[in-house]
């Protein structure tokens, strides 16, 4: 059974929607992956994004946490992720949560991140991303719940976010959520990890750990 948001995109139950965006403020200058403009309601291309129309979906009472990560970023190159509410072109209140940091290039700047639809994640779905066998669930699980605590630590973001941001890059990537979460604690033992409050958005960390390790080429499954 698939679900269908209101951009008109099936997604799977309990799947993380992943959207890609780059901020330039110089020229209000937005880029939307196709993600971004579903996790909104829309169809790819349907708007033009715009910081207006990016402040118009935030939840009111997450609209002061947004400006300030946008101000973190650009006054003092802080990396940010938060979690708000947002709503869709179609009025559904949706939980997402940001994360991104600054780029300069020569004489411009752009704030990149993601964004993360977590609204549909449950705690219990790490049952169905292991194995059968019990000793493997344990074994998985454990990784699983050190790789979290690894996330909430470097991103100051509680468990379940911590969760929905594995399950989103396993996605993203095609590699399994126990495979990230072993190449994440690994990293963390080996002090391989930012340091907490420099970190870039968690895609960008563990693309980068992906880059650095030898032998981890996208799996299917």
């Amino acid at each position: 059974m698939t679900t269908r948001p209101s951009g008109g995109a099936s997604i799977a139950p309990h799947a993380a929607l992943v959207g890609h965006f780059s901020y330039r403020p110089d020229a209000d200058a937005w880029s939307w992956s196709d993600g971004m403009f579903r996790i909104h309601g829309f169809e790819p291309g349907q708007v033009v994004p715009t910081m207006e129309l990016v402040m118009s979906h935030i939840h009111p009472d997450d609209r002061e946490a947004a400006w300030e990560s946008r101000e973190a970023a650009l006054e003092r190159d802080e990396p940010f992720s938060f979690v708000h509410r947002i709503t869709t072109a179609a009025g559904c209140l949706r939980v997402v949560v940001a994360a991104g940091h600054l780029e300069r290039h020569d004489e411009t700047a752009a704030i990149v991140g993601h964004l993360i639809d977590i609204t549909d994640v449950r705690q219990d779905a790490v049952a169905r991303e292991l194995d059968g066998a019990v000793e493997d669930f344990v074994e998985h699980r454990a990784v699983i719940e050190q790789a979290k605590g690894v996330l909430v630590q470097l991103y100051s973001v509680g468990p379940d976010t911590a969760w929905a941001i594995l399950r989103a890059f396993s996605a993203d990537s095609n590699r399994k959520v126990r495979d990230i979460a072993g190449l994440l604690v690994v990293a963390a033992g080996d002090n391989l990890t930012p340091t907490r409050g420099r970190s870039p958005s968690p895609h960008v960390m563990l693309q980068r750990l992906y880059a650095d390790a030898p032998g981890t080429a996208a799996q299917s499954g």
